[in-house]
């Protein structure tokens, strides 16, 4: 029996619970190297696009997927998926590989916890309280535990492992 593909929620965090600032950026979140790791993206289009046109893009050399409700196809970087994130991930967790890495977006974060898909949450703590901006966590009524499994430090930043209980 072939094991299924998890889902890892890699993000970074202010100390107060915000992964953007008010107007979207990400400037304040240091950078760290665990691209060795990565096997496949899920990003949102509006994030991805931004960070494909303002930096170097570091993933090039991974399979990435966007999803986007007005482009499809692919381009160097990505293939853009117009179907819901449940009906694809359950379509691309049974193909061979190694797990899949969900890194971008809250909005897009939010759709893979109301389906319960996460399995495991990679979370960068940055030293700083913005006190607003763009938060993880919207107040959706589901409960789901996990349990600590490591924690790093890498430079300023803390690294909190999660899995799934």
């Amino acid at each position: 029996m072939k094991k299924q593909r998890n889902i890892i929620l890699y993000i970074g965090t202010s100390i107060d619970g915000y992964i953007a600032n008010d107007d979207g950026t990400l400037e304040w979140l240091e950078s760290t190297d665990s691209s060795k790791e990565l096997t496949l993206l899920l990003w949102e289009k509006e994030l991805m696009m931004s960070f494909v046109f303002d930096r170097n893009y570091p993933y090039c050399d991974f399979k990435n997927y966007v999803f986007s409700k007005s482009v499809s196809g692919s381009d160097e970087y990505a293939s853009f998926i117009v179907e819901d994130v449940k009906t694809f991930i359950k379509k691309i967790i049974q193909k061979p590989g190694k797990d899949i890495w969900l890194i971008g977006g809250g909005n897009l974060a939010r759709k893979f916890f109301k389906e319960n898909l996460i399995v495991e949450f990679q979370l960068a703590i940055a030293p700083i309280i913005f006190g607003k901006g763009i938060s993880l966590y919207i107040g959706d009524d589901s409960t789901v535990n996990f349990k600590l499994t490591k924690v790093q430090k890498l430079g300023q930043l803390a690294m909190l492992h999660y899995i799934k209980k």
